[in-house]
């Protein structure tokens, strides 16, 4: 997922307008990706510590001495604020472009007369999307889906970084949401837009009403999410997985396949594979070893 400017501009301008220095050669930019599908004519950060791929050859906000190696670098004493800054400068300057063309409604789809489509949207075959419902620019919808009352699909995500009075300013979120196929998503939920690259819920994913699932989140198949839970950003979640109601999940985290995450339950570290945690903060169960998540809670898959 990138996202493409109405202009290219320099790597060297752009420094110029923000007062920082370029280290290597000056580039063309035209797009703002994510760090790992960053290429040339691309623009992204890198938060000190962490490493960029290998591949990277686009220009790069990070902190001064980064190995740039194939990429050049705007030196950044906070790259992440940095890259917010730059965000909008080039909002404003050639500015971002956005998607015009009307939504693509499959003819089988059902889509209630008080439910919000924007434009650069795609709903599948089969797919019926409820009252008052909202589906922002930059959603696609696969087949078989159903999106509740009130469900709210690719509004922006809540990212912010402090500048240098200590204000919050928040991260312009340019990533789309994809969902699969039969989907569910209940009333009154929110799946948030990523904030470079995509939020992911793959095919037969069922969430129940009052859920969030944050930017960048990535939902496994035939997982199921049950009512109240809140997933921060980042979250990886395996197959078939079971989040119980009400449970909170930090940031970042990996739950891993067939885990069962209980009711209530405040989870800071990651879940392993066909493991059981309750509690807060989330503990393994003793017998969690026992447990067969398949046969607890088994998923149908209808026929594709």
């Amino acid at each position: 997922m990138a996202t493409r400017l109405k202009q290219t501009v320099s790597a060297r301008w752009l420094c110029g307008r923000m007062g920082l220095e370029l280290i290597g050669p000056d580039r063309d930019i035209h797009q703002i990706c994510p760090l790992e599908a960053l290429a040339e004519g691309g623009l992204s950060f890198v938060r000190p510590g962490r490493k960029a791929p290998a591949a990277a050859c686009g220009t790069i906000v990070a902190a001064k001495g980064f190995p740039f190696r194939g990429a050049s670098v705007i030196g950044s004493p906070d790259p992440r604020l940095d890259f917010i800054r730059a965000q909008y400068l080039l909002a404003r300057f050639p500015g971002f472009e956005r998607a015009s063309t009307p939504p693509e409604i499959h003819p089988t789809a059902q889509v209630a007369p008080s439910a919000v489509i924007e434009n650069g949207v795609a709903i599948g075959e089969g797919t019926v999307v409820g009252p008052n419902a909202v589906v922002r620019s930059g959603a696609r919808i696969g087949r078989h889906c159903e999106i509740k009352s009130g469900a709210v699909i690719c509004d922006s995500g809540f990212g912010f970084e402090r500048d240098r009075r200590n204000r919050p300013i928040r991260m312009v979120h340019l990533g789309g949401v994809l969902i699969g196929d039969h989907v569910e998503v209940g009333a009154l939920t929110t799946v948030v837009q990523g904030a470079l690259a995509d939020t992911v819920i793959e095919d037969y994913v069922k969430i129940n009403d009052h859920v969030h699932v944050a930017h960048n989140c990535r939902i496994g198949e035939g997982t199921i999410i049950g009512g109240g839970a809140y997933l921060s950003g980042s979250i990886r979640v395996g197959r078939c997985c079971w989040i119980a109601p009400n449970c909170s999940i930090r940031q970042k985290l990996t739950i891993g396949e067939e885990a069962i995450v209980g009711i209530g339950a405040v989870v800071v570290s990651d879940v392993e594979p066909r493991s059981t945690v309750y509690g807060n903060p989330a503990r393994k169960a003793a017998l969690a070893a026992e447990h067969s998540p398949s046969g607890v809670l088994p998923v149908h898959h209808e026929p594709r």
